[in-house]
């Protein structure tokens, strides 16, 4: 890769994967609506709605901490999708595998937790609560789901798992190579997304949406945009561990599309798990079927 690709690739990627965010926050949207015999908001709205907050003054700053932690969370993950690969752009992958990424994947909660923290907003403050207790539930899983497929394929470079798999074609795919570590990870990524059951961080209508409450204004706005790359960079590291990757866009959208519509489709018909309760199946399905997975490959 040129020096001059290379730096487009640094500057477009992050607009590339918002506009992208955009695109399956709306779908998500007007899918659930759909399924619920409802028409739904307009496909672009979360862009829109990111334009206006940005766009208004924030009249209440609770210190110097709460600005950090915006920074923090949209920085650390700008900086977690650097190192996963996208179809056409795999630089930094040789310099960090999935332990950078698992690393930096916990910086945005640490920004978040320290801007909440700041605010003293009791709602906030359970939000948080249950995140770090969330967090607990399905890392584990979606850790021992990537070190079965490290053991698998002998490297924990994202670039190189990709590689391996699309060798065989589907009959390489990790869903397909171990299925134990597949919906492990499967069920891992729907409480990291934070979508139905597992939306007990947020609750809407519960704790006043956690800690978002005193979060107005430009604050709200880049956590939307925060959010929109988030599920991007989510959805392709699955994608890239289980699903084959990526060769071209085309596939990596329609892989990505399939993928959020299944856990929508989840979304849309469950109600909220409490945050136990939500962590107690964490560890009782995704976990033993993870250690099962990874047992396969030792044996």
């Amino acid at each position: 890769m040129s020096t001059v690709s290379l730096v487009l690739w640094i500057i477009f990627l992050p607009f590339i994967a918002y506009f992208l965010g955009v695109l399956l926050l709306g779908w998500g949207k007007k899918y659930t609506a759909r399924l619920q015999r409802r028409y739904g908001p307009y496909l672009f709205q979360v862009f829109f709605d990111s334009i206006k907050l940005l766009r208004k003054r924030t009249n209440i700053s609770h210190g110097w901490m709460q600005d950090v932690s915006v920074l923090m969370l949209l920085g650390g993950t700008i900086l977690t999708m650097y190192f996963v690969p996208f179809p056409g752009f795999h630089f930094f992958s040789q310099y960090g595998d999935f332990l950078v990424v698992m690393y930096l994947i916990l910086v945005p909660s640490l920004g978040m937790a320290l801007g909440v923290g700041e605010t003293a907003n009791p709602n906030g403050s359970i939000g948080i609560s249950r995140a770090l207790q969330m967090l607990a539930g399905y890392d584990i899983p979606f850790a021992l789901a990537f070190i079965g497929m490290a053991m698998i394929h002998g490297s924990t470079n994202f670039y190189e798992l990709i590689l391996r798999q699309q060798e065989l074609g589907i009959a390489g795919w990790g869903i397909v190579t171990n299925p134990f570590l597949g919906i492990a990870a499967l069920f891992a990524l729907h409480g990291m997304m934070g979508e139905k059951p597992f939306e007990v961080v947020i609750a809407p209508h519960e704790i006043a949406t956690g800690p978002m409450t005193e979060m107005g204004g430009k604050y709200m706005g880049m956590m939307m945009i925060t959010h929109a790359l988030q599920v991007v960079v989510e959805l392709t590291i699955f994608i890239n561990l289980f699903l084959g990757g990526a060769e071209n866009w085309i596939t990596y959208i329609i892989k990505i599309f399939a993928l959020f519509t299944i856990i929508l489709s989840v979304n849309a018909v469950f109600g909220r798990f409490r945050v136990d309760d939500a962590v107690r199946f964490f560890w009782k399905i995704p976990l033993p079927l993870a250690v099962i997975g990874v047992i396969f490959v030792m044996i």
